[in-house]
């Protein structure tokens, strides 16, 4: 599984419109062959960053996706809310999953 992980700074004062913006762009991403979800965070201590946070199944769905015309579409939608973004794809190497709740 690859995750790509975007350090994103919303413009201040446009922070409900890109979470509204963001959920309906990672709604349609979720749809799309090979994801596997999307994820926002948010710096508690630092309300305008954010980590935007999209797993792929493998290199070749990520590779399609970045290929094609939805990513633009998707990417165009969140563009306006950038005061500034920085994008990495990391690679998993080893997860371990919490026990099932009756065992904790």
């Amino acid at each position: 599984m690859l995750r790509t992980v975007l350090e994103m700074r919303v413009r201040e004062g446009h922070e409900g419109e890109f979470r509204a913006a963001w959920l309906e762009t990672a709604r349609a991403a979720a749809r799309l062959p090979g994801s596997v979800g999307q994820t926002l965070l948010r710096d508690p201590d630092d309300p305008l960053t954010h980590l935007i946070m999209a797993d792929w199944a493998d290199p070749a769905s990520l590779e399609a996706f970045q290929r094609s015309p939805e990513r633009a579409e998707l990417s165009a939608r969140l563009e306006a809310f950038r005061a500034f973004a920085h994008k990495r794809v990391l690679e998993t190497v080893a997860h371990v999953p919490a026990p099932p709740t009756e065992e904790r």
